[in-house]
């Protein structure tokens, strides 16, 4: 499981980095808003990950069992982060929509369920993959919405 956790904790902090990069372009200052919570709740998610993976936080991808959903998530993040500053801020952010909602797929399929399987604890992490899937569905939400903003402030 520490491959795992170790691969959540890297992404999380590369997903709060991708939209920390983003902010600039964002004209509506609630659209900024919404998007500086993602930034907030995916750098709590990485630390979470980092004390479940038991070290640092890896600075390339760690090589794990993570799932496809997961994997394909990481890309859809990689091929949108290329993309700052080269194409429309609000073309990058509708395709992150499906990148959060891909990720909340992961937590409440995969991981969540891998993670209720450890004896110890159990309870414990069950509350913190509950909670962190909250925060995914609610990451998908505020994300449709910042675009909503954003569409009408132009």
């Amino acid at each position: 499981m520490e491959g795992v956790y170790g691969f959540l904790a890297f992404y999380e902090r590369k997903t709060a980095e991708f939209y920390e990069k983003i902010l600039p372009q964002i004209k509506d200052k609630t659209a900024r808003m919404l998007l500086k919570i993602l930034v907030i709740d995916s750098r709590k998610h990485s630390e979470v990950f980092r004390e479940l993976c038991g070290g640092e936080i890896p600075e390339e991808p760690p090589k794990s069992d993570i799932g496809a959903l997961a994997l394909e998530s990481a890309r859809i993040l990689d091929e949108n982060e290329k993309e700052i500053g080269r194409k429309d801020p609000l073309d990058i952010l509708t395709n992150l929509v499906k990148y959060e909602k891909m990720l909340n797929e992961e937590y409440l399929v995969g991981i969540q369920a891998k993670g209720i399987e450890l004896v110890e604890k159990r309870e414990v992490l069950k509350k913190v993959f509950d909670s962190i899937a909250d925060d995914e569905k609610r990451h998908a939400d505020f994300l449709s919405e910042a675009i909503r903003l954003e569409k009408a402030s132009r």
